[in-house]
């Protein structure tokens, strides 16, 4: 059954948020001032998770919102990513059915600094992205996201500044053991899954030395349901059995059906080494690992539709497609895609912390960081089929295409149509090195002054590889005959049941390490006719079959070298009892890039040819190709706070921040398409592009009326220049053969963007209602954001990717030895890219909620039994392209159920 989606509305909210204010006023009292020592409340569980993440909030010099572990080991979800996403204006991207990647205030992945113990870290995303996955929440303390600049916070972020703690041995301050195991069952792989943590904690020589250790292992099976279309094609169909000619008609090119079994094994440790050689002297080294292998299996039973082999259609409102029916000179497709991504992320990090002297404190921090996915050789792609009619209609209710077609289970008329195995050897490292001085001053209003250096080396590497061409190519046109040996009937049984329509649920599957040993069998390639088997059999013999082979002239290695000054100065005072203060700086930060690839060197461009045509012409060596680039930032910010009553605090921020290219877009190398004389093209990365930069104002009112409770409503907007997007330039080229105009796509700085948007936030917890409702408390939060962009059009207002309004709601209870806790969060609908490569439309995400549930019982004070579940609502999540009717992707993940125990030593 399909269950209708609740939506809190921007009423609702307000009405929540003046019942939990109005109820508690008369019990609001105690709260220190944002400017004082921030009081030490011994809590646990949710409880004190929530005073210790609202006193992050309270005391910061900023806009900044943060989560704290309930305890250690037990951080409030599965899923760093997950747990992110419950603070106002930060959404996530999943995959799987996992929390994955961050976006916060409309701001993309890309645009969001992702520190761990304030150091960047690597990741193999091939951009700036971080994948949270990598990291077990059990090894994780902490997590703070900066929304305004400072001169001291590390710069690279126009979105926000996201800071990952982990634990540290003196600040446990005593021996401590912490261990938990649980299941999950993943209910549409049908499978269970175990995961293990443990951490030990203690301290020596009278608290002066610690060590702590930890680790964490899950072994995660699952299944994902998916029914895809690359795109909407504007197409003419001239081959109806009516006789009619329809243009401009928007054709499906393709429709494919998809399950996917993934397994992923994560493996994580830390280990922190803690010295205090006296009270003025800390000295810590610490060490964290990841190994994370993703593996997965796809069968696909695919359809690819071209316009003349369309015999019927009926469209709608829109000319899109909603029936079709083939020709018998179509074609039916299996396919198999196997994959192994292992990636193992490392970060090493030296810390000192040096009161000089009662003024002075000055700390210093050298950190290594390396990621690295041997991807290269990991992912097939093969594709049986044969010739076929078939129907495809969207009509029949719910959100999966009823596709009708004969011979769905014949295996003796099935013929080889592609093969190959490719993928990416990505490193990414990472070199930091940060002094930084806190100077007390005390002179007037002048309180103190913050001051630094910094320096960070960046190299990411990418090489890809891929079956060589004349393999991968030679096996079009289901010529070669497979076995009916190789095939197994597959049943898909619930395929897509909680999206509703009619799927097909059985086709046949196969084997890709199978498929391509008949290939390279005498009983594969000679069925070829005899030149095409011999050039097959050469090219087999060259390159170890269909092995991956490295593809030099696709890779890329991009060096960025980052040095940054900066200071900040904090004033405080008090304006008619009210105290105040700002913290106004600048920071300098210059910005070196080198980039490498190769490249073939355009040598001439012959023709034209009989239709016109010019051929560009190209050296057959690849050439090293290195560009350097190099740009300076200035980066002033003021922040600022004042304490109108007791406990409420208005903020006020403004700053200039930039966040750099990502990496892949500044690969040197530029390939060249032949076309006529007015459209010869040529497309590559640029070295030469700019940051974005912004201009942020923030304005905030925060009312801490509790030790866990406030109501806090902000307002901020950012002027984006510089943004980054496909463009077409016209660059000469001289030749042997003559002066020619080539339109070359790179990535440019073009457009300007605006950015506004409000958040509303409540935490409270319900102490005065009569047992056992005392328990109850609530968290909540809505985030409205709206973008217009200088590419905008009366006819094509197009928002920025990634936009989009969310809204979260957390009910809880805790009292005595039982915790319960269920969580709601809601994403509206939002573009994901602008322009898709099959029919150049948009993409958007529609709405999408999850309803998660967690509890747990202590059975002792020292052990605990748990249980958590995910999606427990069964959600889908969809894709559109232009119109409603354009569907792209449809994805059943479906719900996950855990149980375990844990323990405190």
């Amino acid at each position: 059954m399909q269950i209708k989606k609740p939506k809190l509305s921007y009423l609702s909210m307000l009405v929540m948020l003046n019942l939990g204010v109005a109820t508690t006023a008369s019990a609001a009292e105690g709260s220190q001032s944002a400017n004082k020592d921030i009081e030490v409340i011994t809590v646990s569980g949710i409880h004190a998770s929530m005073v210790k993440s609202m006193d992050i909030k309270k005391s910061s010099d900023g806009v900044v919102d943060a989560i704290v572990a309930e305890d250690i080991g037990k951080f409030p979800d599965q899923n760093v990513a997950e747990s992110l996403q419950r603070i106002s204006g930060v959404a996530i991207d999943r995959d799987g059915g996992e929390g994955q990647l961050v976006s916060v205030r409309g701001l993309g992945p890309e645009f969001n600094a992702v520190l761990v113990n304030g150091r960047t870290m690597s990741t193999v995303s091939g951009g700036r992205a971080f994948s949270f996955d990598t990291l077990a929440s059990e090894l994780i303390s902490g997590a703070e996201v900066h929304k305004t600049q400072s001169a001291k916070l590390q710069d690279g972020s126009i979105g926000a500044t996201i800071n990952i703690t982990t634990h540290r041995p003196l600040s446990i301050g005593e021996f401590k053991a912490v261990a938990s195991v649980k299941n999950t069952y993943d209910k549409l792989s049908d499978s269970n899954n175990p995961t293990f943590s443990g951490l030990i904690s203690n301290t020596f020589d009278d608290g002066k030395f610690g060590v702590l250790a930890s680790l964490a292992y899950s072994d995660k099976d699952s299944r994902s349901d998916v029914a895809q279309t690359a795109g909407y094609l504007s197409e003419t169909l001239d081959s109806l059995n009516s006789g009619e000619t329809l243009e401009n008609v928007f054709m499906p090119r393709n429709y494919d059906q998809i399950v996917k079994t993934e397994n992923r094994e994560r493996t994580s440790g830390s280990l922190v080494l803690q010295y205090r050689a006296n009270d003025d002297l800390l000295f810590t080294a610490d060490a964290l690992y990841s190994k994370y292998d993703v593996s997965y299996r796809e069968d696909i039973l695919a359809h690819w539709f071209e316009p003349g082999n369309i015999v019927d259609a009926t469209l709608d409102e829109n000319r899109t497609i909603v029936q079709l029916a083939t020709g018998n000179n179509s074609a039916t497709d299996y396919l198999n895609r196997l994959s192994y991504r292992p990636t193992t992320t490392k970060a090493l990090g030296v810390n000192m912390d040096w009161q000089l002297s009662d003024e002075l404190n000055v700390t210093a921090d050298v950190s290594y960081s390396n990621a690295k996915s041997d991807g290269g050789n990991g992912t097939t792609d093969t594709v049986a089929g044969f010739f076929n009619s078939y129907t495809f209609d969207t009509t029949k209710g719910g959100d999966v295409p009823e596709l009708g077609f004969e011979e769905n289970l014949s295996k003796d008329i099935l013929g080889a149509n592609w093969a190959s195995i490719f993928g990416d050897d990505i490193e990414d490292k990472i070199v930091e090195a940060r002094l930084d001085a806190e100077w007390i001053v005390d002179q007037g209003s002048l309180s103190k002054v913050n001051f630094g250096t910094s320096h960070s080396s960046r190299t990411l590497s990418t090489m890809p590889t891929n079956t060589d061409r004349t393999v991968r190519n030679g096996w079009g046109g289901y010529v070669v005959q497979l076995p009916s040996s190789l095939f197994t009937d597959f049943d898909a049984d619930g395929f897509l049941s909680a999206a509703g329509g009619d799927p097909v649920s059985q086709w046949l599957i196969f084997d890709s390490y199978e498929f391509m040993n008949f290939l390279e069998s005498d009983q594969g390639y000679t069925q070829l006719d005899p030149d095409s088997a011999a050039r097959m059999k050469a090219a087999m013999d060259n390159n170890g079959g269909h092995t991956a082979q490295n593809v030099l002239s696709d890779s890329y290695e991009v060096k960025e070298e980052l040095t940054a000054l900066y200071v900040d100065a904090y004033f405080e005072g008090e304006l008619s009892a009210m105290p105040w203060q700002v913290v106004a700086g600048v920071r300098y930060v210059k910005t070196d890039t080198t980039s490498s690839g190769y490249g073939n060197e355009l040598v001439d461009i012959t023709g034209p040819d009989a239709l016109g045509k010019y051929v560009p012409i190209t050296s057959d060596n690849l050439t090293r190709i290195s560009e350097k680039a190099d740009y300076s930032n200035v980066l002033p910010s003021i922040n600022a706070n004042i304490e109108v009553v007791e406990d409420v605090i208005i903020r006020a921020a403004w700053s200039k921040s930039i966040t750099r290219p990502t990496l892949t877009e500044l690969s040197p190398a530029t390939s060249y398409s032949e076309g006529k004389i007015d459209s010869l093209s040529a497309s590559g990365g640029n070295p030469n592009l700019e940051p974005y930069e912004s201009d942020n104002f923030d304005l905030s009112l925060e009312w801490y009326f509790d030790d866990a409770s406030y109501a806090a409503i902000s307002y901020y907007t950012k002027d984006v220049d510089n943004f980054i997007d496909g463009g077409i330039s016209q660059e000469s080229v001289t030749v042997p053969n003559g002066e020619f105009d080539i339109r070359v796509s790179r990535p440019m700085n073009l457009n300007s963007t605006k950015i506004d948007g409000v958040e509303l936030a409540l935490q409270h917890r319900f102490t005065y209602l009569p047992a056992p409702f005392d328990g109850l408390g609530v968290m909540a939060n809505m985030t409205f954001v709206d973008s217009e962009s200088s590419a905008d059009t009366a006819e094509n207002p197009l928002p920025l990717p990634g936009l989009g309004d969310s809204q979260n709601a957390v009910l809880f209870y805790e009292k005595d030895a039982v915790q319960f806790r269920i969580a709601y969060n809601n994403r509206d609908e939002f573009m994901q890219v602008t322009s898709n490569w099959a029919g150049g439309a948009p993409i958007y995400v529609e709405d999408y909620y999850q309803v998660d549930v967690s509890g747990s019982y202590d059975i002792t004070d020292d052990f605990t039994v748990f249980f958590e579940g995910i999606n427990v609502t069964n959600e889908v999540t969809k894709k559109r392209g232009l119109y409603s009717s354009h569907a792209l992707y449809t994805i059943e993940t479906g719900p996950r159920y855990s149980i375990g125990v844990r323990g405190t030593f």
